[in-house]
């Protein structure tokens, strides 16, 4: 049984902290996946998960993270519960704010200028985020709940 958890719109304190740290400092694409695992193993810990079958994350342009670097960084680092795990990357585009026209459009990574008045004092909006969108993973099989004293019922976190 493979059970879904959705935590999106809200970055998590290690992502949020590493995301931070790239402001005053180069932050490595395996520091990021260490904290990333670190983060899928506390979730899957305490959903009492087997294994974790999924990560999904979404990787703006401008976060200042290599994908394909933390795709090799994710397969030598994953062990213990997510020793099988895939790593699945969402990809989201720049968007700016107008700080004149106020208007908000999408832009090339290195073309922060207003689509609508041509501006350049915008702030970025959309494309600068490291997010953990989703962690699939499995439950124990009906063995192992029972023999914990569990129902199945117990289990089963959507």
């Amino acid at each position: 049984m493979v059970c879904t958890l959705a935590h999106i719109r809200r970055e998590s304190s290690a992502l949020a902290s590493v995301r931070a740290a790239k402001r005053g400092s180069t932050v490595h694409e395996l520091s990021v996946c260490q904290a990333l695992l670190s983060q899928v193993a506390e979730i899957a810990r305490a959903q009492g998960a087997g294994a974790v079958e999924e990560i999904t994350i979404e990787v703006g342009p401008l976060c200042g993270t290599e994908p394909l670097l933390l795709l090799s960084a994710f397969s030598a680092m994953r062990s213990g519960a997510t020793a099988n795990a895939e790593l699945r990357i969402k990809h989201c585009s720049v968007s700016i704010r107008c700080l004149q026209c106020e208007a908000r459009t999408e832009t090339r990574p290195n073309h922060l200028v207003c689509g609508a008045c041509g501006g350049w004092r915008t702030r970025v909006v959309a494309g600068d985020e490291l997010r953990l969108l989703k962690v699939a993973i499995r439950l124990p099989g009906p063995s192992a709940i029972a023999a914990a004293g569990c129902s199945e019922r117990q289990y089963n976190y959507v």
